[in-house]
């Protein structure tokens, strides 16, 4: 029998593992389902047993353990060491992967390439092989390229040489994150059998290390620190453009003609760039080459900026950023007094990049970017709004993956309004991400944290910190550190990483909680005395603040009412979907919620075992499903999903059938969902709003109907 990729990587994983590992760790560790991991190991204790070894032992309530029988330690290593993989085991390629590598060997290829390659290499069917060859032909005419087939010559890609590297690049970036390409740059090799082909066709024949240093001499020279994002696309560009070139691939038309990039200092350090690779490869680089790599280096994403105020900022993009500053206090009613100065300029080191990116039609792609909208999306859209002014100044459209990053800045700023430094345990933040998830990260951490953050690095800057420091707070794996306390958390900070937070640090002590009351409560009396004489101000200031300690206290036991628009949120819409079956549908809609951990894969077994003995009651109104379960059915958190369909299904009912919505919930109680439902239920009132939920085409738009009824 034959292993997929997750097997292969489950079974090095249980290898690895001291004693017994229960399913939901190794759910939780490769983010899939209780379901689809059991499906696995099942798989994995097949193909040991095949090979003449022990079934798995099973514990209750530890989970399962590889027994260690005499050579399987051996035949492990040998099955996933390189130079016996392939005549030890065959991986399986899913589908998606087959067509990607298909496409990226085809870009890089110099030649036709035959289709029993790709057969012999995916161990797959000509048939199989012949259909999957018609969908990479569809999915190349979307970026404006043709596959082309001749019969006894062979396969290959046509079209112009921009789309061909534009298609590579998104292709690399699709199936390789910047940390996969940060560890192959420090070990050569990646743990992931796929991964490693694709780093194969892209870095073969080529000193990659060079490449490297040619980055750092990018960085040296105009003193600033590069983020892992821009540093990984930098580095694919650069191996991209030497191989199309050794290809005879050379010419890049960019579209435009830009005499006053040469004069840029980023145009000078491209230049010795080119310089030295065209001494290193003997190749001949064209003068398009030049400009585009300068382009990139104005656009990339920094983490540190040292030459920046050595820099002559242009007055209009400091204009700029002051009215977008200006224009968010006056939304949130707050002054940034002696921060707005630093809140500006930190803006403007972040727009100069931008303004390149967008200008040339640099495509930047925020990782946390459904986050930003679930979490942040008042912010983010007050941020759309004040963003008018960049487009006004460089006459173009920004995308929302842009207006993401300012959203991060922004939320940076308004954490800092209310925070006090402390000289506390020393923290160094490492990001990869960017400087404005640095800061955002920064910010929140040291407003709710006794803590200093002394600096901001990225990921390569680890091995060299210079600053004296006590702890890594890290949004990426970094490995242990001189023994030091290294804390990873997600980019946006959720609850569990407050938790996290909580064993090392303290809260801000009650004395600064206390300081904050009495500023709201002098502001309050300010506010008053502009339109009312106050005959004792010290017994107001007193009765303020003993209302304010009673509201707290009240605070504490107050439960937090659930309203429609905290359940339905970016993460938990799917808009158009297509199913066949009313099964089909009602797992669009709990996949949604265990995609997320909201719950497990028992909560969709429960609810079809509810309409099996039940019948279709849960179809509560004409065209729509309320599908639920109990909350010990799998419930870990409360959520609730909204799925339309782009065709109705019919469940059985006669009344209400067929359905085109389906609203998953899943409760933790008998209470805290209540008033959600009843929101819910008001809209479900309301025709004209119905039927603008059938008829979106964007969550934004299910969003702000969702919202209206969130009171």
């Amino acid at each position: 029998m034959q292993l997929n990729k997750r097997s292969v990587e489950i079974l090095n994983y249980l290898f690895n593992a001291d004693g017994f590992v229960k399913i939901e760790d190794i759910a939780k560790h490769y983010k899939l389902t209780d379901r689809a991991v059991r499906y696995n190991i099942d798989k994995i204790e097949e193909f040991l047993v095949e090979n003449g070894f022990s079934y798995f032992e099973r514990e209750y309530n530890r989970g399962i353990r590889i027994k260690k029988d005499d050579g399987l330690e051996e035949f492990i290593r040998n099955l996933l060491s390189d130079k016996n993989i392939e005549s030890r085991f065959q991986y399986t390629f899913s589908k998606d992967e087959r067509i990607k590598y298909t496409a990226i060997k085809l870009l890089q290829s110099s030649q036709p390439l035959k289709v029993s390659y790709f057969q012999e290499l995916f161990f797959i069917s000509k048939n199989t092989m012949l259909k999957e060859l018609d969908e990479l032909e569809e999915y190349l005419k979307k970026s404006g390229l043709k596959l082309v087939r001749k019969q006894k010559y062979g396969i290959y890609i046509e079209g112009s040489e921009s789309q061909r590297r534009k298609l590579a690049k998104e292709l690399v970036f699709d199936t390789l994150s910047y940390e996969d390409i940060l560890n192959y740059m420090s070990t050569k090799m990646d743990s992931n059998r796929y991964s490693n082909f694709q780093f194969d066709i892209l870095f073969s024949d080529i000193d990659i290390d060079f490449i490297d240093s040619l980055i750092k001499m990018a960085e040296s020279e105009l003193l600033r620190k590069f983020s892992d994002e821009a540093y990984g696309g930098l580095l694919t560009h650069l191996a991209i453009m030497i191989k199309r070139i050794q290809l005879k691939k050379d010419v890049y038309a960019l579209g435009f003609v830009n005499e006053d990039l040469k004069d840029t200092k980023e145009y000078e350090v491209s230049t010795k760039m080119i310089k030295r690779i065209e001494e290193k490869f003997n190749i001949s680089v064209p003068q398009e080459e030049i400009e585009y790599i300068a382009l990139h280096l104005l656009g990339a994403k920094v983490i540190k900026n040292k030459g920046a105020e050595n820099e002559d900022i242009n007055k209009g993009l400091y204009d700029v950023a002051l009215k977008m500053t200006e224009e968010i206090e006056k939304i949130y009613g707050i002054d940034f007094k002696d921060l707005k100065s630093s809140i500006v300029e930190g803006l403007v080191l972040h727009l100069r990049p931008s303004l390149y990116r967008i200008k040339y039609n640099f495509k930047l792609l925020n990782p946390v970017y459904e986050d930003v909208r679930s979490k942040y999306n008042e912010l983010f859209l007050n941020v759309k709004k004040v963003s008018r002014y960049i487009e006004e100044f460089i006459n173009s459209p920004i995308d929302e993956h842009e207006i993401s990053y300012i959203t991060l800045h922004f939320g940076a700023a308004l954490e800092r309004v209310n925070m006090n430094l402390n000289h506390k345990p020393r923290v160094v933040i490492v990001c990869g991400s960017g400087l404005g998830t640095a800061k955002m990260i920064a910010s929140k951490i040291e407003s709710e944290f006794n803590v200093e953050i002394v600096d901001t690095i990225s990921s390569r800057e680890v091995e060299n910190i210079e600053t004296d420091y006590d702890y890594i707070i890290s949004t990426i794996d970094i490995g242990k550190k001189d023994g030091k306390k290294n804390i990873k958390v997600s980019p946006l900070l959720t609850s569990k990483d407050y938790e996290k937070l909580e064993e090392y640090f303290n809260y801000k002590s009650k004395r600064l909680n206390d300081n904050n009351d009495l500023k709201l409560v002098n502001r309050l009396i300010y506010i008053v005395e502009k339109y009312a004489d106050i005959p004792n101000r010290e017994l107001l200031q007193y009765e303020f603040l003993h209302e304010l300690k009673n509201y707290k206290e009240f605070s504490k036991t107050w439960r937090y009412i659930y309203m429609l628009k905290d359940l339905i949120t970016w993460k938990t819409i799917l808009l158009n979907a297509e199913c066949s079956t009313w099964q089909e549908a009602i797992k669009l809609g709990t996949d949604i919620l265990s995609e997320n951990n909201y719950v497990d894969d028992r909560y969709y077994d429960a609810i079809m075992e509810n309409f099996k003995n039940i019948g279709p009651y849960m179809v509560v109104a004409p065209g729509i499903v309320l599908s639920h379960a109990r909350p010990e059915d799998g419930v870990k958190k409360l959520s609730m999903s909204l799925v339309t369909l782009k065709n109705p299904v019919n469940f059985g009912s006669e009344l209400n059938d067929p359905v085109k919505l389906i609203i998953t919930i899943a409760a933790i109680d008998n209470e805290s969902h209540l008033k959600a439902l009843s929101q819910l239920m008001e809209l479900f009132m309301n025709s004209n709003d119905m039927n603008e939920i059938y008829k979106a085409k964007t969550k934004e738009e299910i969003i702000n109907i969702v919202t209206k009824y969130s009171k």
